[in-house]
């Protein structure tokens, strides 16, 4: 089963931060390479994007995504990226997620990153989950352990735990 997910906020949110944090503090991720995620309980291997369509805008991201998986040893069986929901015309999570590579992927999981790094912004969860549910194959996940605490290491473990734990339950390990 060929899976994609997406650690999901806006501009600056920490979302390659979590990535990296993820793959062993790795910031650089090369064509043509799998990488593991360190502190879960599965083996799988990914091919990762970093750079989210807030970075590489709308068509350019999913140039980007698709040479990716083109160059993965396994053809990007299994995708980890960066995603900002943005719904702006040229640039619209809902049109890149609907449309080649992404629906070559059986399943879809989007870990929405309810409150950035400093809790001075907030997802307005339902508004993406409003204009997600054209998304066939999609799961939205809301990651929000962090929300009652104050301590920005305390909130940044509680989310990079939490991730974890959904990812444990997605590939079926406790």
């Amino acid at each position: 089963m060929r899976q994609a997910f997406f650690i999901t906020g806006f501009n600056n949110w920490g979302k390659s931060t979590i990535i990296a944090d993820l793959f062993n503090s790795r910031k650089r991720f090369l064509q043509g390479y799998l990488y593991s995620i360190r502190g879960v309980n599965f083996n799988t291997q990914f091919t990762v994007q970093s750079q989210s369509n807030d970075d590489l805008w709308g068509q350019n991201y999913v140039n980007k995504v698709t040479e990716r998986i083109n160059r993965a040893p396994d053809g990007g069986q299994n995708l980890f990226s960066a995603l900002c929901p943005s719904l702006e015309t040229t640039n619209d999570f809902v049109q890149i997620l609907t449309n080649p590579p992404f629906t070559t992927y059986d399943r879809l999981y989007v870990f929405l990153i309810e409150f950035k790094w400093e809790h001075h912004a907030r997802l307005i969860i339902n508004n993406i989950l409003q204009s997600g549910h054209q998304i066939n194959n999609v799961n939205f996940i809301v990651i929000n352990a962090d929300q009652s605490l104050t301590d920005d290491t305390q909130r940044y473990d509680a989310k990079i735990g939490q991730i974890r734990q959904e990812l444990n339950n997605i590939f079926g390990t406790p």
